[in-house]
Parts: structure tokens; C-alpha cells; sequence
């Protein structure tokens, strides 16, 4: 499903199932071990650092050395919105049923809306990401452990842990880890990895990006990967076909609509507060702050 909050205006949007999409059942890679949580929060509009969004992103760490990391915030969000549109269960593959979502009256759980997943050693040394841009889902891979660290004589503590302080610059920003070799596992959030150590707390030198450990917990059960018919790209063919919504989201959803086919289908309505059409003559952009800038 497709939902997207603008800054003047509700979106209000009506979409069509995908043929294929979410029909096969999730491929298995390891069996959950740890489970960490991390509240993020990120500034989208680096003028305005006071203002950010806050995530609560998870991490899966396996037993045999796979992990997953996802915005657990979208989990929450989307089922809720399958809850209150139980025909999305009931509409076969191909078919089109109508959503309809007020972003502005529905209390929903909130965040940057970031879709991005990132699965660590699978294939083994490399990391695969997956994503979703509008109706579209990517994926890529590329090699992992491409941070270069300094560790530093600094120490801190941090949920009871001893931790000592790295530093390290990757794709255009210079980061601070705190880390902790009580937990010997070489993980973090997003692609954070490479220490001695599990990462508990990592933020960029201009706090735009900031994750967090708030809990960990030894759990059961499957670290999964969703089977969808992902559209193979690379990471900054993917960066550009992003930036490309944020500059003109009405254009692309747009673009999108008229050019599927009859078995996918989206309908896009703008409206006002007030719930009267909006004027769509004037240009449209959402704040963009990605957090890797080398493209």
C-alpha cells in the first residue's frame, strides 16, 4: 500500500493490487538469535535541524551470521491499514481494490516512512538491500564491511555496557560509534559494521542521522526475506530514481499511474484540509536528506 503525507495538502489514494505481489510465502535465511531495537531519528530538511523524524528500526542478528534490519514503524503502520482494509486480503493478484487513507485524521504510527531493509552477510560477505519506491520494490547488492574504523582511547556506558568509541567516514559523512565488546558481534543498525563489538549508538558529526539502542532480547524464530518480484538495480541507480520522487512526487506517482498496465492500477486524488480538490498547478517537492550523499 501506498500512503504519502504532504506538507499543504492530504493525499488521498486509491490503489490496485500488484499482480504477484506478496503470493509466495518469505524465503527462510537463518533462525533469529538477538533481537535489538533502535529508535533513529533523522532530519529531512537540513536547514530545520530541530525537526526530525523518528523511527523504531530492528535488528535481526541470526545464528548463522545473517542479520536484517528494518523500519519496524512501517511493520506496525501497514498492519493497522490492512486491519481497517480487510478487502486487501480478500482482492486477488492482479485485481484493483479501492484504499482509501486520510493521513491527517488516521492516528497512525508516524516516522520518516524510510522502506529500506538491509540484510548482512546474505549472499555470505555481501549485504543485499531492498527497497520500495511508490508501487516499485529494488533490490542490490554489493560487498559488506567497506567502513574503515579508528577506535579511540574514549569510554562510555550505555544500557549498562561498557562501550568504547569509533570513528569512521562512509559515502560522504564522517560517523561516531560507540560500540560495546561485551556483545562480540561484528553488527549495528543500517550498514554499520566491523567492530569488535556490537554498535549501540552511532550518529553523523552534523546530527542529521542518529540511531540508538533502546533494548535488546534473545528471541526464537525466522529472520525472513520477502519473496517479490524485485526490480534488480544498483545502489546509486537507485539513489537517483529516489532523489527523482522527492523533487517531484505528483509527477512520478503520475507517470507511474499511466503507464501500468490494466491489471495494476493507481489513482491518485490531491486534496486540501478541507477536503476540497488542491491545486496541483504549482510545483510539489518533499524535503530530501539521504543519508549516503556520494552520487
Amino acid at each position: 500500500m501506498l500512503s504519502l503525507s504532504l506538507a499543504s495538502a492530504q493525499t488521498v489514494i486509491s490503489i490496485g493490487t500488484m499482480a504477484g505481489q506478496n503470493q509466495k510465502p518469505p524465503k527462510i535465511l537463518d533462525e533469529n538469535m538477538l533481537q535489538i531495537t533502535y529508535e533513529v531519528r533523522s532530519v529531512r530538511d537540513t536547514l530545520e535541524l530541530d525537526k526530525f523524524e523518528e523511527d523504531v528500526m530492528v535488528l535481526q542478528i541470526g545464528k548463522q551470521g545473517i542479520s536484517k534490519y528494518y523500519n519496524d514503524t512501517n511493520r506496525r503502520r501497514d498492519s493497522i491499514i490492512r486491519a481497517m482494509n480487510p478487502q486487501m486480503a480478500a482482492t486477488p493478484a492482479g485485481g484493483n481494490a479501492t484504499y482509501r487513507i486520510n493521513t491527517q485524521q488516521m492516528q497512525l504510527p508516524r516516522g520518516s516512512g524510510d522502506q529500506t531493509t538491509v540484510f548482512k552477510n546474505w549472499p555470505t560477505g555481501s549485504l543485499t538491500v531492498t527497497d520500495q519506491v511508490m508501487m516499485n520494490t529494488y533490490s542490490y547488492t554489493e560487498s559488506s564491511n567497506q567502513m574503515q574504523w579508528e577506535i579511540l582511547p574514549d569510554t562510555d556506558t550505555l544500557l549498562s555496557y561498557f562501550c568504547q568509541k569509533a570513528v569512521t567516514e562512509f559515502r560522504g559523512r564522517k560517523y561516531e560509534a560507540w560500540f560495546t565488546p561485551e556483545i562480540p558481534l561484528n553488527e549495528g543498525p543500517w550498514k554499520f559494521c566491523g567492530l569488535p563489538g556490537l554498535i549501540l549508538q552511532v550518529s553523523d558529526t552534523r546530527q542529521h542521522y542518529l540511531f540508538q539502542c533502546t533494548g535488546l532480547v534473545q528471541v526464537d524464530g525466522p529472520i525472513e526475506f520477502a519473496e517479490l518480484d524485485y526490480l534488480k538495480t544498483n545502489r546509486r541507480d537507485l539513489a537517483r530514481v529516489k532523489r527523482k520522487f522527492y523533487e517531484d512526487p505528483r509527477g512520478a506517482m503520475e507517470a507511474m499511474s499511466s503507464s501500468m498496465g490494466t491489471g495494476r492500477q493507481v489513482n491518485i486524488q490531491f486534496r486540501s484540509s478541507d477536503g476540497s480538490p488542491a491545486d496541483t498547478s504549482r510545483p510539489m517537492s518533499i524535503k530530501y536528506n539521504p543519508i549516503e550523499l556520494d552520487y
